[in-house]
């Protein structure tokens, strides 16, 4: 009953909450893409959907925001980690396609965060890093050349699951 009652008190302050990130998000599903998350105001409301650690060296996150019902990749890179590191994020079209990248800024030593730009919620996304570039897809589904798949091992790197 106490459980129940707490939350019956803070439904107000969460709806408050939502609302008033709908009220700063600059933009809106498919109008947020290829736009920075932070400048449009949707790191407000932001929600971690998965997180995928390397160690203490690399923090991958799926992130989307509710107001602005887009999604968008974070990577926090530790200032000491000494190989190259490139994130982004992922999408297919919600009627299939092609997978396209949305890589965040040059990840450094002395730049050791970045966000992607944003994409639509209603796509298929997920978030990778990698240590090769930018585009390098580190998992897959497949790869074709030739009209033939080519099997590829796992090069350094990992993302999140589909969603």
């Amino acid at each position: 009953m106490g459980a129940a009652l707490v939350l019956l008190c803070l439904s107000p302050t969460l709806a408050a909450t939502s609302a008033a990130a709908a009220e700063t998000a600059g933009c809106t599903r498919s109008g947020c893409t290829g736009k920075d998350p932070i400048v449009m105001g949707c790191d407000a409301d932001a929600q971690v959907i998965e997180q995928i650690n390397q160690g203490n060296d690399i923090e991958l996150k799926l992130v989307w925001s509710p107001a602005c019902q887009a999604t968008w990749a974070k990577v926090s890179v530790n200032p000491l980690y000494q190989q190259p590191v490139y994130a982004a994020l992922w999408q297919t079209p919600t009627l299939g396609g092609f997978a396209a990248p949305r890589p965040t800024p040059s990840i450094t030593t002395s730049n050791p965060s970045g966000v992607s730009p944003m994409g639509d919620w209603k796509m298929t996304s997920k978030a990778c890093w990698n240590s090769r570039n930018d585009n390098w897809e580190p998992e897959p589904l497949l790869y074709e050349e030739g009209g033939k798949v080519i099997p590829t091992a796992l090069i350094n790197g990992d993302c999140t699951d589909w969603i």
